[in-house]
């Protein structure tokens, strides 16, 4: 058996009322989730920023010359992010990050990621706000890159954009203090890719990506079921499942009822696939075998697994 096989096959019950209770923690007003946090807390652990700009740089030349410029296991938090000053709420990431080349004398970049689901026109504007406090009042004299992470619905280019487009064309170039690189999360990644990256940043960009489309959102949840759960055993997993059921309820509160998981017997009575049910036909999909085998673990009656089985075998012989 493998270790998939195993972990599907035990301690269901379990499994369910534990995300059933945080299912029942974060679906109703006592939560203070808003969307920006749940982007905040999916990458703001460096290695799953380093996965991000990766995922991203296979699709844009410039990213990758900026890769290739830093030293990725560098790559750090600030302490100085702006969450916890004058401006808290406001900035979303600030990271640093090392030259590869850079020496003794130790250079390095300045990183502010700003997580966007609407089109923003003064967007610009706001990360020079951040840029003036998180360096130039630092006395921090070192070129930053900011990177704006759009999950929206429509489709937006904020680089395609003319400055000061009521000026003649010579001040069209007046830009800002430092570079910007666009990351558009829900029209630019491909679902294949995400399936190579860590759990946490897999569920994170899914959910990003398909927030605004229902249908294709639960599918694609169902399909983060097993991702989901295996996160249970953890404080990090627990908490992240609990950022990841308030983004999907900050959006559709109503879906609560349907994300929550049932038992299998309560499963065959509801008419439609729920995230239970998704999560225990993963096991079915192994073969009958393993379905009836999970069926007895379960403590289904022995008339029902024999029904179960007569039911497989009139389908197999279809």
């Amino acid at each position: 058996m493998t270790k998939k096989e195993d972990f599907v096959e035990s301690d269901i019950r379990d499994i369910a009322h534990e995300f059933n209770v945080i299912v029942d923690s974060v679906k109703d007003d006592k939560s203070n989730f808003v969307h920006d946090r749940y982007f905040r807390f999916a990458f703001a652990k460096p290695s799953r920023m380093v996965e991000l700009l990766t995922l991203f740089s296979r699709h844009n030349p410039s990213l990758k010359a900026f890769l290739d410029t830093i030293d990725l296991a560098s790559l750090r938090g600030s302490s100085e992010n702006l969450s916890s000053d004058k401006h808290a709420g406001s900035a979303d990431l600030v990271f640093e990050a090392n030259l590869k080349d850079g020496g003794v004398t130790g250079l390095y970049v300045g990183i502010i990621a700003e997580h966007k689901s609407t089109n923003r026109d003064n967007v610009f504007l706001q990360i020079s706000e951040y840029y003036h406090h998180l360096f130039l009042e630092r006395g921090k004299d070192v070129p930053v890159v900011a990177f704006i992470v759009y999950n929206g619905e429509d489709g937006w280019d904020p680089l395609s954009e003319t400055r000061f487009p009521n000026y003649p064309e010579y001040y069209h170039d007046i830009g800002f203090p430092f570079k910007v690189e666009f990351l558009d999360v829900g029209h630019a990644i491909d679902d294949a890719e995400l399936k190579a990256l860590s759990p946490i940043t897999l569920v994170a960009l899914t959910a990003m990506k398909y927030i605004f489309d229902v249908e294709k959102f639960s599918v694609s949840f169902r399909e983060a079921a097993i991702h989901l759960l295996k996160m249970q055993n953890t404080d990090e997993g627990k908490d992240f499942i609990k950022q990841s059921l308030s983004y999907f309820f900050w959006k559709w509160p109503y879906k609560s009822e349907v994300i929550k998981m049932d038992s299998p017997e309560a499963i065959a009575n509801k008419g439609y696939e729920t995230f239970g049910e998704h999560f225990f036909n993963a096991g079915e999909a192994k073969g009958e075998s393993n379905a009836i085998s999970v069926f007895e673990k379960l403590g289904v009656s022995p008339e029902k697994i024999a029904e179960a089985k007569a039911m497989l075998a009139a389908l197999a012989n279809k």
